[in-house]
């Protein structure tokens, strides 16, 4: 039954989810965050199979990759203002990616992580494919790397703007960078409400740092473990 039920029950909860936050444009209406948190209590509820569930979103789960790829429109739609401040654009990605994994690692040498669980959470705010593949190359379990970065997606999508908009943060390609950064896909999709150039400069951030992070994240761990940590 849950077969049946899984593709029209996520899209109803999404459109739903969407209409609301049109009318009340609350963080915490977040197209992401509200659906999962309902089909997580009706599986839970009802004791319903989880691979059902998943077997029925398949056709979602196929149009993921091109919707992935449409976030290239907005990067060509800006690709002068982009050209124009890649060195600027480069540097702030690899201090967040920089800021990202060593703090992860001074918190939990401090708390007393294990490695295999710094591991896990280290690449936390890059999309999921690439947080799963870089973790599990680092001896982390991929599992809990995505569980990790869909946390930071959502919390990024709900806190981001408000945040931003607290600290005076205006320029729309400096919120896109910050929310491409910190929150990856989910926080690119909040950035393409707001506007094309926080969209562009969101789907940048997010590209240049999960690159940036696969080729720096071994190296500090490498450090990490000389240091003896």
């Amino acid at each position: 039954m849950m077969f049946w039920l899984a593709l029209p029950l996520t899209v109803v909860l999404y459109s739903l989810t969407r209409t609301l936050y049109r009318h009340l444009s609350w963080p915490v209406i977040n197209p992401v965050l509200l659906p999962t948190l309902v089909i997580v209590a009706l599986l839970l509820m009802f004791h319903l199979p989880l691979e059902q569930y998943q077997q029925g979103t398949t056709p979602l789960t196929i149009l993921l990759e091109p919707a992935v790829v449409a976030l290239a429109l907005p990067l060509y739609q800006q690709a002068r203002q982009i050209r124009a401040k890649l060195k600027p654009i480069l540097i702030c990605c690899l201090l967040s990616v920089l800021i990202s994994v060593i703090t992860t690692l001074l918190i939990g040498y401090l708390l007393g992580a294990d490695i295999t669980m710094l591991a896990s959470i280290a690449t936390k705010s890059i999309t999921t494919p690439l947080a799963m593949s870089v973790s599990q190359s680092l001896g982390g379990i991929p599992a809990i790397a995505a569980a990790v970065v869909v946390i930071v997606g959502v919390t990024g999508a709900l806190i981001g703007f408000p945040l931003l908009k607290l600290l005076r943060v205006t320029d729309p390609e400096a919120q896109g960078l910050a929310m491409g950064a910190c929150a990856h896909a989910i926080g690119t999709a909040a950035s393409a409400e707001q506007g094309v150039t926080q969209g562009a400069f969101s789907s940048l951030a997010m590209v240049v740092c999960g690159i940036l992070t696969a080729l720096t994240a071994p190296l500090l761990f490498a450090l990490y473990h000389l240091l003896g940590a």
